[in-house]
């Protein structure tokens, strides 16, 4: 067996290093005592370990003081450890060809109309745009960034470039509604879906899940299995060593491996996850707004009434191209051509691994289009700038709102706060319940504990000063006088610019952290600039254009109340932020 791989092994004071080149024949070095010998050697042939040994006598007599005996036998172990590695080397790529072949034996033929269709879904202009519209005709309305987001984390495995997502929102907001009609576009020998997992199930699972997604339906149900997970998440592979009894009555360490790449699919009532896991994910946020409400409410009686529902061989119909069109997707490296040129800001800490979290994105999104994206001389799909603009319009919010450390939730309670509270209370002292009071004002509806919550993070951020009493009460809170600002991500043009002049447009500028939400008004916690004119004559107070279309943005397709799309649409983005796009029937 080859490979560019070595084989390290340690046995009687002697530390081996075999790189195979062909079969048992590659490259050993052996140390002892500090001095290193190298040689070509060939493990299976006695001739060959010999005159290996014999050199290493004549080249460092006083260093290898091991019996020609014994630095036989250790060459011998050698041999043996190395032809066990072999055999494990060839079953697990035995495993990788069985899960290859499960992919692709359920791929459409060439010439067939199942290929045919899924070819016209990648051969789409914007896939992920008719990922969305299929989500719509499946009944999921609204929510369209996170439709897309979802869409890629849910591939991103397949891609061997994961990018793991947690999904936050109240009970009954549709969180796993949301992953259900994703994942059901999703091939389904790809997707494993759990309650929850017990702290060490994980390790032990007989489940593949390489180049798959585990749908874990609530975060309550696997919070004991936490390391596991995020080790997963992290490091693409589990490992576990256990002492258990053999068939025998003796006693034998085993050990389990896990294989990754994984996306792991968590949904949870809660703000935050563990703080070990927030960084190793992207939370999608779901809008809780009115107006989000009144469109799942209205779809809910429009479907009853018998009105839009589709089909089931339709619905079926629809789930099977797609299943086919993530089957034909190759195996591909990305190239970012422009990743120079992308400007970040130096904090928060976490950008360290959100930046390269960015950088995937991008890369899934150049690779679902790989059949509309040009490819270099080493056959790498190459991604535009084009694919940066659509992942900052993707990750945009989410990036936002965690590194100022926020949900919707808590973004809507400090806005109550220093829109609704008295000055005199934000400056000396405010309880819960004039939140609460707030919140009314401003026409929110949050749980007395879903508002305690929020201010305990808020203050933990430190957009609030809290004097930590408890009792019948509760603390006591001020607004805190300063906030730290944190920058943006831009892509800068190809020559030198200046903010100052307002000169961004399409490609040269996007903006992620001080733009506005996509579900809720900017946080009042920017220094004034100055105003600066930009694009067709909008100001922005930080002098930057955000990434626009050249064309006005376009409404989210609506089913109208004949189940047609385009033929109604309301336009929701004063009260939740949801940017619609209106198509008409022959598009």
């Amino acid at each position: 067996m080859s490979g560019q791989y070595t084989i390290e092994y340690e046995t009687s004071g002697l530390l081996f290093e075999f790189t195979p080149a062909a079969g048992t024949k590659g490259d050993l070095a052996a140390t002892s005592d500090g001095q290193t010998v190298m040689g070509k050697v060939d493990l299976n042939s006695p001739k060959s370990r010999t005159t290996f040994v014999q050199e290493a006598y004549e080249l460092y007599p006083e260093d290898f003081t091991l019996t020609e005996l014994e630095f036989r036998r250790a060459l011998n172990d050698l041999a043996t450890h190395a032809d066990e590695e072999f055999k494990i080397r060839a079953a697990k790529a035995e495993e990788e060809d069985e899960e290859d072949d499960a992919i692709l034996k359920d791929a459409p033929e060439v010439g067939s109309e199942r290929h045919d269709a899924a070819m016209e879904v990648l051969q789409s202009e914007d896939v992920l745009e008719e990922a969305a519209k299929t989500m719509l005709r499946l009944g999921h309305v609204g929510e369209w960034s996170n439709k897309k987001l979802a869409f890629i984390c849910a591939i991103s495995a397949r891609a061997q470039l994961p990018v793991q997502p947690s999904t936050h929102a109240q009970s009954s907001a549709g969180k796993n509604y949301l992953w259900d009609t994703v994942l059901a576009l999703v091939p389904p020998e790809l997707v494993h879906k759990r309650t929850g997992f017990s702290a060490k199930a994980l390790f032990r699972t007989q489940m593949s899940l390489k180049h798959s997604v585990l749908y874990i339906q609530e975060l309550a149900g696997s919070e004991g299995a936490d390391f596991s997970i995020r080790t997963l998440q992290s490091d693409n592979v589990l490992k576990w060593e256990a002492t258990e009894k053999q068939a025998d009555g003796t006693l034998a360490n085993v050990e389990y491996e896990v294989e990754g790449p994984t996306v792991i699919v968590q949904t949870t009532t809660r703000n935050h996850l563990h703080p070990e896991n927030e960084t190793r994910v992207v939370p999608l946020y779901l809008d809780e707004s009115s107006a989000q409400t009144e469109k799942i409410t209205r779809e809910v009686l429009r479907r009853a009434a018998g009105k839009g529902t589709v089909p089931a061989d339709e619905r079926d119909s629809l789930c099977a191209t797609w299943h086919d069109a993530v089957r034909l997707l190759d195996p591909a490296e990305v190239v970012v051509p422009f990743a120079e040129r992308i400007k970040v800001p130096t904090q928060p800490l976490r950008l360290r691994r959100d930046v390269p979290r960015l950088i995937n994105i991008i890369r899934l999104i150049a690779w679902v289009h790989q059949h509309t994206r040009e490819r270099d001389d080493q056959d790498c799909i190459v991604a535009t700038e084009g694919d940066f603009e659509k992942a900052i319009r993707i990750v945009g919010d989410s990036f936002a709102r965690a590194w100022k450390a926020l949900t919707p939730t808590e973004e809507a309670v400090y806005e109550a706060i220093t829109q609704h509270v008295p000055e005199n209370l934000r400056k000396h002292g405010f309880k819960r319940s004039h939140v609460e009071t707030a919140l009314g004002k401003a026409g929110v509806d949050k749980p007395s504990r879903t508002v305690r919550d929020a201010l305990h993070t808020l203050a933990a951020s430190g957009f609030l000063e809290s004097d930590g009493k408890r009792g019948a009460t509760g603390a006591s809170y001020t607004v805190a006088k300063s906030t730290e600002v944190i920058g943006s991500i831009t892509l800068s043009a190809h020559s030198p610019i200046h903010e100052e002049s307002g000169e961004f447009g399409i490609g040269k500028a996007g903006l992620i952290g001080n733009g506005g939400f996509a579900h809720s008004h900017q946080l009042p916690i920017e220094p004034a600039l100055e105003e600066t004119l930009i694009g067709n004559g909008q100001k922005r107070a930080d002098g930057l254009c955000p990434l626009e279309p050249a064309l006005p943005i376009p409404k989210t397709p609506e089913i109208g109340a004949n189940g047609r799309m385009g033929e109604e649409s309301t336009d929701n983005t004063k009260d939740g932020g949801q940017v619609d796009y209106e198509y008409s029937e022959d598009e």
